[in-house]
């Protein structure tokens, strides 16, 4: 299984999906047509969750979110808590600037959402000292 290398565009994240298990979503989602955009990531994952490596972990870390792209993120989540019930780890690695309070209460929701897996919040310094 090959790596899903995508580039960031204007209103797309970028993507880096490793078949060894470190899944990487980052940058802007904030297309209304997101699930153009997510097909080939739900595709990705379908053939993944065949053959899992011990280990899965996903970050993700954006500048915006719009509600489609929120969804789909849930779904990816959603996708990737199925691999517990194989005795696989997933975690999930959430990363937000420490003021952005609208990333943080949207992880705190997976969380509350997805039982199953840890999610991690982790908080970015935001240096605006200049």
């Amino acid at each position: 299984m090959d790596s899903l290398i995508l580039p960031s565009t204007f209103d797309t994240p970028q993507v880096a999906f490793h078949p060894e298990g470190s899944l990487t979503i980052s940058g802007r989602a904030m297309s209304a047509k997101a699930w153009s955009f997510f097909g080939p990531l739900f595709e990705w994952l379908d053939e993944y969750r065949k053959n899992p490596p011990p280990s899965t972990t996903l970050n993700l870390e954006f500048d915006i979110l719009h509600v489609d792209s929120l969804v789909k993120i849930l779904d990816i989540c959603k996708s990737l808590s199925v691999l517990t019930k194989k005795g696989c780890n997933v975690t999930i690695n959430w990363y937000f600037e420490k003021d952005d309070e609208d990333m943080r209460e949207t992880a705190s929701m997976f969380s509350e959402i997805l039982k199953s897996v840890r999610i991690n919040e982790i908080v970015i310094e935001n240096d605006k000292a200049h």
